[in-house]
């Protein structure tokens, strides 16, 4: 559908002004939602300019271990060559531009190209050329491996690519929110976590942003949940996961953060009391499952428990990274309008795997009923901004000018009812969209 411009609006604005202005106070422009020249900008800046997520380093536990991932619309190869080294590489060969490994995930030494044979090594050296005399005295092989992600750096297993060589370092970039990865992380035994289970995606005819919008929106789970909670409370009773939202919101104890960099956080903790076990629904095996634990782990069976359950936190790592109760979310942008969700159900590592089984099937309850109520809201939402081109602004109101300032660290803890996740990360998205990508045409 075209988009209906009104002279002198945002619409005609933000080219010149470098789409920064689509941001203001207490509002954004329906066109970061819904044009697509504002997506294709953003795909190259956001995704390129700052750290994003691209895999766990338990997905490639072996040398010449490989996975299929995304940088924005880019194409990666995440692979850990002979020497144990991560490389982000362009599934893209140098020679015509066909993409040179079709796999999702396995171990290879080599990606052979299947348009003309060019052979790559794990770490993405030009290794053989078919007819290589027939190139000429010009050609060396040595300048055309595949392209790769600039800078590729982990923190507690999870690993970031960034291309804007400019970034600050992952440490910085992450500042505060990585102690809440480490919280995250920190419930496994052995401080580690297990990503190896097959992916589940979700599909939605969406923005991106939607998505993450509401990442700490601490009130539609009243609204657009309300079925999950009601039929969980007729169910299993009152009291469990998500039931602390369905009354007293502002008396639970929950609250969320703004973070640097457009990160965000909410806390159930708060809610979750005497304990998350005793918050979680019963799920099929659940009564035979703890009768084996209790039976090899005695006193220590509520200390498995809790590690089995839901984490009580909702970490966004933005632009794309989603911890969630068990599970890791990688938001994938597809076009301006459509949008996956990768979600990852995590296991412990040296947890028992009796505990691991049970901790896969409470990973599956919300989603199966809680992921079609977001879709099903996120695409209301693009519907309407896309075809009410006569109300031209989302306002993100809530909170501003009642949210205490952040701390020297750059925190703001703010109720749940506040939008200021919301607002902060729009800035940072402001920010970013006003970055020149030095990184383009650096063949």
């Amino acid at each position: 559908m075209a988009h209906l411009i009104r002279r002198g609006s945002p619409m005609t604005r933000h080219q010149k002004h470098g789409y920064t202005n689509l941001v203001q106070r207490g509002r954004i422009h329906r066109s970061a939602y819904t044009d697509p020249d504002v997506f294709a900008v953003e795909m190259i800046r956001v995704f390129g300019g700052t750290w994003t997520y691209l895999g766990h380093e338990s997905e490639l536990p072996e040398p010449y271990d490989f996975k299929l991932t995304n940088l924005g619309l880019r194409p990666v190869i995440l692979t850990r060559d002979g020497d144990g080294t991560i490389h982000g590489l362009f599934n893209r060969c140098s020679h015509r531009g066909v993409t040179v490994c079709p796999e999702t995930s396995g171990n290879a030494r080599r990606f052979v190209c299947s348009y003309h044979g060019w052979t790559y090594l794990s770490d993405g050296r030009l290794a053989a050329v078919p007819f290589a005399s027939s190139c000429g005295p010009e050609f060396d092989q040595t300048e055309l491996g595949l392209g790769r992600v600039s800078r590729i750096d982990t923190h507690r297993g999870f690993i970031f690519g960034v291309l804007a060589p400019e970034a600050p370092s992952l440490h910085d970039y992450l500042g505060p929110v990585a102690e809440r990865i480490d919280e995250w992380v920190d419930r496994s035994p052995a401080g580690e976590l297990v990503v190896r289970h097959r992916v589940r995606k979700i599909a939605a005819d969406a923005n991106w942003k939607l998505y993450v919008d509401g990442a700490a929106d601490g009130i539609h789970p009243l609204f657009v949940h309300r079925s999950y909670l009601t039929m969980g409370a007729e169910r299993d009773g009152e009291g469990l996961f998500l039931s602390e939202f369905a009354s007293g919101l502002e008396e639970s104890g929950m609250y969320s953060q703004t973070l640097p960099h457009g990160h965000q956080f909410l806390d159930q903790r708060p809610s979750l009391l005497p304990s998350k076990w005793a918050a979680t629904r019963a799920m099929p095996g659940t009564e035979a499952a703890v009768e084996q634990l209790t039976a090899r782990h005695g006193e220590r069976v509520d200390e498995i428990l809790e590690q089995t359950t839901v984490a009580g936190m909702n970490i966004f790592v933005f632009p794309n990274l989603s911890l969630v109760d068990n599970s890791i979310g990688v938001v994938q942008p597809r076009a301006v309008d459509r949008t996956e969700v990768h979600w990852h159900i995590t296991s412990l590592a040296d947890l028992d795997p009796v505990a691991v089984s049970l901790r896969m099937r409470i990973g599956e309850d919300f989603p199966n009923f809680g992921d079609t109520d977001d879709v099903e809201q996120w695409e209301r939402a693009q519907r309407g901004l896309r075809d009410v081109p006569e109300v031209q602004w989302l306002r993100t109101t809530r909170g501003l000018g009642l949210d205490p300032e952040a701390d020297d660290r750059g925190v703001s803890t703010v109720p749940i009812t506040s939008e200021a996740p919301m607002r902060s990360y729009h800035t940072e998205w402001q920010r970013l969209m006003g970055l020149e990508p030095n990184w383009l045409g650096q063949d």
